[in-house]
């Protein structure tokens, strides 16, 4: 029996590139027709380019193959991912960023490995080409997710995966508000089949994650899996009221048996400000984890669809 895949690629300021893209994963594909067929999902998340009109003449040419979704605005990657993740109907699911850097020939070994009984395959970068900044960060973000949140993720990370359909019907059925894609699959599959390779150098554009969002993404995903900020608030706390004891009473043997003297108002304004310091960071982590309770209550939805275009067998 013939098995069927489907791509999900999500889509942003991507105009330069998608049609590479495509053509790609069907160059890598197209030789196993005897053992699997496939489709491509391409969600555009909002883009202000000709993103949506490349996407139209790709879907006019193999009507059969691809299904367009367009976004009413920019909703994020991970809402792109979901809502393509909703239209897939594959027997498995592979996930790919269409700027080309992670190698879709992969996308054939993955198959294999599922074809063996994987539930969830990822493709780890090994090494990086973002330049020697952004790959120490991502190294740092990768190395504390590993040690203090999500201990089985592999080292580096990883974007570009392939999972059974049993593991995207629990994805798409209870979507959290703040998604930490990696962490919820790995929540699924204790120990995922893993592919290494080296992520490619950027040909096309620039990435369109900005530097706050990717922020927010770490914070999302620590939050998430992790209540270590919590506990470190606690210890210090406890540490604090610990100290306070010993302070007040050794101010109070010294008032008993040296007298009380006025001193000036430097070391009182450094102990407060200390105080007031490590109290609006305890308030700021407890903020974090009220927030995501308070959005997980409002069930506000993950993205708007403006229109779909379905291929031409649905």
């Amino acid at each position: 029996m013939v098995a069927k895949v489907s791509v999900v690629i999500p889509i942003f300021q991507n105009e330069d590139v998608i049609a590479q893209t495509c053509s790609a994963v069907s160059s890598v594909l197209d030789p196993h027709s005897e053992e699997l067929s496939y489709n491509l999902i391409l969600v555009n998340d909002g883009s202000t380019d000709q993103s949506w009109q490349v996407l139209q003449r790709l879907q006019e040419e193999k009507p059969e193959q691809i299904t367009l979704i367009n976004f009413t605005r920019n909703f994020g990657q991970l809402s792109a991912m979901l809502a393509g993740y909703a239209h897939a109907d594959g027997d498995c699911v592979v996930s790919i960023s269409a700027d080309l850097q992670d190698p879709p020939e992969l996308i054939w070994e993955m198959f294999k490995a599922w074809g063996k009984g994987e539930k969830l395959v990822v493709a780890n970068r090994e090494k990086r080409n973002d330049g020697i900044i952004s790959d120490s960060i991502s190294s740092l973000c990768w190395g504390l997710f590993r040690r203090y949140a999500v201990a089985n993720i592999p080292r580096g990370g990883f974007d570009f995966f392939l999972m059974d359909r049993e593991l995207c019907n629990y994805y798409i059925n209870d979507p959290e508000q703040h998604i930490f894609l990696q962490g919820r699959l790995l929540f699924y599959v204790n120990k995922p089949f893993i592919i290494p390779y080296e992520r490619r150098k950027r040909l096309y554009g620039k990435s369109q994650t900005k530097f706050m969002q990717k922020i927010k993404y770490f914070i999302d995903g620590f939050v998430a899996y992790s209540f270590l900020p919590l506990r470190i608030v606690t210890i210090i706390g406890i540490l604090l009221f610990l100290s306070a004891i010993v302070g007040s009473c050794s101010i109070a043997w010294f008032v008993l048996i040296h007298g009380s003297r006025v001193e000036g108002w430097a070391s009182l304004m450094i102990v407060l400000l200390l105080l007031s310091g490590v109290q609006m960071l305890s308030l700021g982590i407890i903020g974090e984890y009220l927030w995501r309770n308070i959005e997980e209550t409002r069930k506000r939805p993950h993205y708007i669809i403006k229109n779909v275009i379905k291929r031409a067998d649905q």
